[in-house]
């Protein structure tokens, strides 16, 4: 239960807010300032962040259906859709969100806590979280679905506040943005489903030990209601609404085409088949096809693409991944289906796509039930592979690897790779993501040691010119014999060198990706010169905190601020690991149990262990769950029950 406060320290309290609201303020403006350079990178990802802006593009339900018409669940396409008819960029959309979902957050547990410390730390610590600052440049669900879990864990920890007052301005903002929150959170990622399990658990322990407190009246907005019912309530209707617009507008009563019912009994067939043996991470093997081919007619369409030049490029592509040469690894192989289906002119419609499928997955239940195709169990979901004895070894290392995630403060871990989107892609990005660098640039600046009457120039990998300057006086003062240059292009193309020509013809060059800013090298070539960087600029301006420097010091001044960051977070990560266990302990050892404290946590467990669990199992079985994004969504949810616990701690010594 909240500790009751004085009126005097009530009053302390309020004395300080106006000065509070100043400080968050400008710390609110210093953390945009170092992302006001940042964008939403343009990648060539048709199955991820390029489907999101192209639905985006059109408005989720327009243009014409192919195979990835509604391949996802569209609720992050709907965020970009909206954000680009208010004229707001995507990176600052998310920006804002998510500073805005965690400020609500943090407000929850100074309001349970009554120590403002605790909610302002814990603001702090989402909004310069190093992970989530370069996270947010990708155009992924899983940034949403981050800023909609702290808002949900702000909301319901709000109705517990006001569970005395619902019928309050806080009391009823709280219990609808928890609904709301939830169910999006629901149908935002198709592993949202996880989500009920918390639900669930909360709904058992209050019917048990809690009936009388939480259902006795339902006029009386009582928690149960407020909890439990409404955001089931909530996430059924807006399933109901995104089955129902996708069967007025598709002909499928379903949420994403990935759940229609013909083509998961396809996959799941398809699966099933036992050719022996196979390699890990790939359940429908070649000769699994092969043995597909016989038993299904409809299955035989799709022969040319799998066996053909795009089969086969696709499995080199997938065995850099999964170490099998010649197999078309589990994580592509849906999609390699629908696109097989495509080129087979399955998909002229969702119905006859579905039906064919359908028809595969029949086809090879017959066999199966005949006894002329040997099959694996039906006891697993479609998913995954259902040879168990293959996999099953791997789930707790994996599990525990994907559990740890947590606790990852590496920006490496998040960041996109170089914007390779093809020009149709670029212009849906720069109108959708309204980026704020609508294309990449690139701009280097330096000295360089050459005899008069050199030139200097940027060059694509296949020796196309991008910018050339002559060398001309003033020398550099700072430095003898080199002559200062700047250059500048408008794309930074994979590949890029800086190649240096003497006046009698001889060129010397170095890859830009050996240059940093501040460095000295030496280029190679038949006239090898001493290069000096001071500024190397690619794919965005410099950032604001860089700027500043840069203007004081009279010199440019590289600054890894997001590295130091994650030094730092990883520092912070081991003390909340500590205060979580300082709980347990502290139960252990007193009577001293605070309910809101323990039901917060209990629920936060099971949020993360069946996230670990599902994604541990993916990865022994299907393809590589331990990527951090997948568990960056709870990371506020971790260090909210730490920092609670911190709370706790201190009551406890009193």
């Amino acid at each position: 239960m909240p500790i009751p406060i004085s009126e005097d320290r009530t009053v302390l309290i309020r004395s300080k807010l106006p000065w509070l609201g100043v400080a968050i303020a400008a710390v609110l403006m210093f953390r945009l300032s170092l992302t006001a350079d940042r964008d939403v990178v343009a990648l060539n990802a048709p199955y991820d962040e390029f489907w999101f802006i192209n639905s985006a593009a059109r408005m989720v339900w327009g243009g014409h259906y192919n195979h990835l018409a509604f391949a996802h669940l569209p609720i992050y396409s709907i965020w970009l859709a909206a954000l680009n008819l208010l004229g707001v960029p995507a990176r600052l959309g998310i920006d804002l969100a998510w500073l805005a979902s965690t400020a609500y957050a943090g407000f929850a547990l100074t309001r349970l806590s009554r120590r403002t410390w605790a909610g302002v730390a814990f603001w702090l610590f989402c909004a310069f979280h190093p992970l989530f600052l370069v996270l947010f440049d990708r155009a992924l669900s899983e940034t949403l679905l981050s800023a909609l879990v702290a808002l949900m864990l702000g909301a319901g920890v709000e109705i517990w506040n006001t569970r005395n007052a619902a019928h309050t301005r806080r009391g009823v903002l709280a219990t609808w943005l928890f609904a709301v929150a939830f169910a999006l959170a629901v149908h935002t990622r198709k592993e949202g489903i996880l989500f009920v399990l918390p639900l669930a658990l909360l709904l058992a322990g209050s019917l048990l030990f809690m009936r009388r407190q939480w259902w006795s009246s339902v006029r009386g907005h009582p928690l149960g209601v407020r909890l439990v019912a409404g955001p089931l309530l909530a996430m059924v209707v807006i399933g109901a609404i995104l089955a129902g617009a996708n069967y007025l507008r598709w002909g499928l009563a379903v949420r994403y085409e990935l759940a229609a019912p013909g083509y998961t009994k396809a996959i799941a067939a398809l699966n099933r088949i036992d050719a022996g043996h196979g390699p890990l991470h790939v359940t429908v093997t070649s000769k699994s096809r092969q043995l597909a081919y016989e038993h299904s007619p409809t299955f035989r369409e799709l022969q040319g693409f799998f066996e053909g030049e795009a089969g086969r490029s696709l499995a080199a592509y997938t065995a850099r991944y999964t170490g099998q040469e010649g197999e078309i690894g589990n994580g592509w192989f849906y999609w390699a289906l629908r696109d097989a289906g495509a080129v087979a002119g399955w998909h002229s419609s969702a119905r006859r796509a579905d039906r064919k499928y359908a028809a595969v997955a029949a086809e090879l239940q017959a066999a199966f039930a005949s006894g002329a195709l040997k099959a694996h169990p039906a006891w697993t979901p479609s998913f995954l592979d259902p040879d168990l004895g293959k996999w099953l070894g791997r789930v707790p290392a994996s599990s525990w690897n994907v559990f740890n995630l947590i606790f990852a403060t590496d920006p490496d871990l998040v960041s996109a790779p170089d914007e390779d989107a093809t020009d149709r892609q670029w212009v849906e990005f720069i109108e959708v993501a309204a980026r704020r660098n609508p294309l990449p640039t690139l701009k280097l600046s330096g000295w360089i040691v050459l005899p008069p009457g050199s030139s200097v120039g940027l060059s694509a990998a296949d020796g196309t010119l991008l910018h050339q300057v002559a060398l001309r006086p003033p020398m550099r003062p700072d430095v003898p014999g080199a002559f200062p240059f700047s250059l500048a292009a408008s794309s930074a193309p994979p590949g890029a060198r800086l190649i240096a020509t003497t006046p009698d013809g001889m060129a010397t060059t170095v890859p830009l990706s050996k240059l940093q800013a501040g460095k000295m090298i030496q280029t190679d070539g038949a006239h090898p010169a001493t290069l000096g960087v001071d500024e190397l600029v690619t794919g965005k301006r410099p950032s604001l905190l860089v700027a500043r420097l840069a203007w004081w010091g009279g010199h440019p001044v590289s600054l890894d601020w997001i590295g130091g960051l994650s030094v730092a977070y990883r520092l912070v990560n081991a003390a909340f690991v500590v205060l979580v266990l300082g709980i347990l302990v502290l139960w252990v050892l007193t009577r001293r149990r605070s309910m809101p404290t323990m039901i917060i946590l209990a629920l936060v467990a099971v949020a993360l262990v069946s996230r670990a669990v599902l994604l541990g199992v993916l990865d022994a079985s299907s393809w590589s769950g331990v990527q951090a994004r997948y568990m960056m969504p709870l990371i506020p949810a971790f260090a909210w029950v730490a920092l609670l616990g911190l709370h706790e701690l201190l009551e406890g010594r009193r």
